[in-house]
């Protein structure tokens, strides 16, 4: 008998609500259903004339093309580069390069996640982060997934400007990045079946 099963049933009801389940056919059931879907990042709204073409002037009409050949940079591959912005390699960057790099480990954080999804319940990849994060709790143990939320929700308030505060330090980012390349592994190391989030 599962002790924690109480806690699991309110964590996927929770997760449920928050995808924008209606009915047992659901993203957080692993059947087609009613509820919202995310839209993959990178992927552009079509627009609501006829045929889905754009009107005229559509900010959207100016954006560059999605390159679906080219590969998603690794989860190694960001955190490489938040090294070079936190060693002052990436002069480019000028005033913004500490929330530029809130803004990279929050990507790579929530690609652990997505990467996570992919092997056990790729329907949830379409729901909100917060969604995601409520059903993280029954896919992995309670720590991580705690650590996974708070880390998500520090990184979000940093990468965003607030003219009362101050950006993240040095010493902030790269504890930050050490959590973020600890949760990504331990996020890896979780192999669970995709039945775990269904309805009893």
């Amino acid at each position: 008998m599962n002790p924690h099963g109480s806690d699991d049933r309110d964590d996927r009801a929770a997760a449920a609500s928050e995808c924008g389940a209606t009915g047992p056919e659901s993203a957080i059931t692993g059947a087609p259903g009613s509820g919202p879907r995310r839209r993959a990042r990178g992927q552009v709204r079509r627009g609501r004339g006829t045929g889905g073409s754009r009107r005229a002037g559509d900010p959207a009409e100016h954006r560059r093309p999605v390159d679906s050949q080219q590969p998603r940079p690794t989860v190694t591959e960001r955190l490489a580069v938040v090294d070079r912005l936190l060693d002052g390699s990436v002069s480019a960057a000028g005033s913004v390069w500490s929330r530029a790099t809130a803004w990279i480990l929050r990507i790579a954080l929530e690609q652990s996640v997505d990467d996570l999804w992919a092997r056990t319940e790729p329907g949830l990849a379409r729901c909100p982060m917060r969604a995601q994060l409520l059903a993280l709790r029954v896919i992995a143990d309670p720590p991580t997934a705690a650590r996974t939320a708070a880390l998500w929700t520090a990184l979000s308030h940093a990468a965003h400007h607030h003219d009362y505060e101050l950006a993240p330090g040095v010493g902030e980012l790269r504890r930050w990045r050490e959590d973020t390349e600890r949760i990504a592994g331990e996020l890896a190391a979780v192999h669970r079946p995709t039945a775990t989030l269904r309805r009893e």
